[in-house]
């Protein structure tokens, strides 16, 4: 029994010596661990090494991607404000303006770099797919954009961002890897260019269910949705931000103008649908409460059974048929319905379609879209044929939609389009209703 405990003693201390650097290095890590616990707690902690997974709802190509995603990854020649007020991007050093505003000359930094590790000259800038413009390379690093007229919304034009071979950009991230599914994006992986933020892997769904799924499944740690539902709101792992977008589109009901022809019958529509009484959730017009354009004094239609009946009296319609453009408003819609029923006794009926013909309808429930400059010309010129829902032919908003684009002085602009919602108010082409109320939910540890 002696003999064998010895041979266990003596084996274990050749093994010791054996392994002595290998088991002095882990005790003094072990130490050196407990000693600077905090520091390397911090260090682990480093944006660089956390990686965020972020669900989005929707079908994009790589051409078309949101514009929170895509302004990660490289920048224009200007970027837009808060107020969407537009001034040069980080890659460029200064911008002159001459030929009474036909001309833009850009000089760009010389130290700007392409995520493949080239420099940015002025001859890589493409900006080929908006028309109605002219680029003159003057140096490597100065180009000129000329107008054959003057257009005021050029400067927010030129904040789409710039790329390379569709994913080499110059933003604060650099597209790693991608997948595609029927040719749109399925998962998009972003890597930083600067060690104080984190990795970013968005992965895409087709609709609101599918995201909300994929985060009860943990296969992503965010989600941005429209209506939070219960369960969710109830999960003690999940933090929920709730935010008001002002900034990139509004409800609202179109008419067709050639059909619903009465600007006192559509008044009268409108103060008969219900609106929300959050103030910060409520739409009056097109153009966001946040934009340096925006006009605070137009009517607001809030309901008003009395007022429906008095402007409905000389203009009465038997029925009227109300599309949902969106399923996420269905709900909205029925209480629409139901007002138009009890206040002016007028038949509604509603239908939902993916697939509208813009050709034949009453009214549509709907998304608008808000850009970023306050040119509206697209959404109500009457020669807008494919993008005026509306059908809206009016001469006096025509002529403040053309003003609107050619001037240049932004106090002047400010007076445009503040007229053009007052009186575009008046004529109602469409019952503006509210902004979206969006849910951020971010699992946490």
């Amino acid at each position: 029994m002696f003999t064998k405990l010895h041979f266990k003693i003596e084996y274990f201390l050749s093994f010791i010596k054996r392994k002595i650097v290998i088991i002095l290095i882990t005790i003094s890590l072990i130490v050196a661990a407990i000693f600077f616990r905090n520091e390397i707690i911090k260090f682990i902690n480093l944006p660089i090494f956390k990686k965020e997974t972020i669900g989005v709802e929707g079908l994009y190509t790589l051409n078309n991607l949101p514009e929170e995603i895509i302004n990660k990854t490289s920048f224009g020649l200007t970027i837009n404000s808060e107020n969407d007020k537009t001034t040069i991007s980080p890659i460029v050093e200064s911008l002159i303006i001459e030929n009474e505003n036909k001309d833009y000359i850009f000089t760009i930094k010389n130290n700007i770099f392409w995520h493949n590790g080239k420099k940015l000259i002025s001859s890589d800038i493409d900006y080929s797919s908006i028309s109605g413009i002219k680029i003159t390379i003057l140096s490597e690093n100065k180009i000129k954009i000329s107008l054959e007229k003057q257009f005021s919304p050029i400067l927010s034009v030129l904040s789409k961002p710039l790329f390379k071979k569709n994913t080499i950009g110059l933003g604060h991230y650099k597209i790693k890897k991608y997948t595609l599914q029927d040719g749109y994006t399925k998962t998009l992986s972003l890597v930083p260019i600067k060690d104080n933020l984190p990795r970013i892997n968005y992965f895409f769904y087709q609709n609101e269910n599918d995201l909300i799924n994929a985060y009860k499944l943990g296969d992503v740690g965010q989600i941005k949705i429209t209506s939070l539902p219960e369960e969710l709101s109830n999960w003690s792992n999940s933090k929920i931000t709730q935010q008001v977008e002002t900034n990139k589109k509004y409800s609202a009901i179109f008419f067709n103008t050639e059909k619903i022809n009465n600007k006192q019958l559509r008044q009268a529509l409108a103060y008969a649908t219900p609106k929300t009484k959050d103030k910060s959730e409520r739409c009056v017009g097109p153009i966001s409460p946040q934009s340096w354009a925006y006009n605070s004094t137009v009517k607001e239609y809030n309901f008003s059974p009395t007022r429906a009946k008095e402007l409905f009296e000389g203009n009465k319609i038997e029925s009227i048929n109300l599309i949902v453009g969106d399923r996420r408003l269905l709900s909205v819609a029925e209480e629409i319905k139901k007002s138009w029923e009890s206040v002016l006794n007028l038949k509604t009926t509603l239908t939902i379609e993916n697939q509208i013909d813009t050709e034949n309808f009453d009214a549509i429930l709907t998304y608008g879209s808000i850009p970023h400059d306050p040119d509206q010309y697209l959404f109500w010129h009457s020669t807008q044929t494919k993008s005026n829902l509306t059908k809206f032919d009016n001469s006096r908003i025509d002529k403040l939609l053309e003003d609107g684009r050619f001037a240049i002085d932004q106090l002047e602009r400010k007076t445009i389009y503040q007229d053009f919602q007052r009186y575009l108010l008046e004529e109602l082409p469409a019952i503006f209703l509210a902004y979206p109320n969006t849910y951020t939910i971010t699992r946490v540890k």
